[in-house]
């Protein structure tokens, strides 16, 4: 039996061990190294290849710096929701609506379905 390939990669700042250590030595943050399946190695290794001869990585943005597309939203008909929802209910986007047991998502939902 062949045997298992593992590979370790930091959290914080990508860093890749073939062990498992508590503390990167790259970065030197403890409790960050992450264990990789067969398959992420694989992606990773498509996927590095592929982008470093064909793009070019862009930098961060500051967000007063990223132009606002104008997108259709309808509103919901609670008007406290489309002010969290930036508007209204974009087509074809998913929101995910969470919280404690009992705390009204099924009743939120129900009158927005009307």
């Amino acid at each position: 039996m062949a045997k298992k390939k593992t590979l370790f990669e930091c959290q914080a700042c990508g860093f890749q061990s073939p062990r498992w250590m508590g503390k990167c030595t790259s970065c030197n943050q403890w409790e960050t190294m992450i264990e990789l399946t067969t398959e992420q190695i694989k992606f990773l290794k498509e996927t590095s290849s592929n982008s470093s001869s064909s793009s070019v990585l862009s930098k961060a943005k500051p967000i007063t710096e990223i132009e606002e597309d104008n997108v259709t939203r309808f509103p919901s008909g609670s008007t406290e929701l489309d002010l969290v929802l930036g508007g209204g209910i974009v087509p074809g986007s998913l929101t995910l609506i969470g919280g404690s047991p009992g705390i009204g998502k099924s009743t939120l939902l129900l009158k927005i379905a009307g």
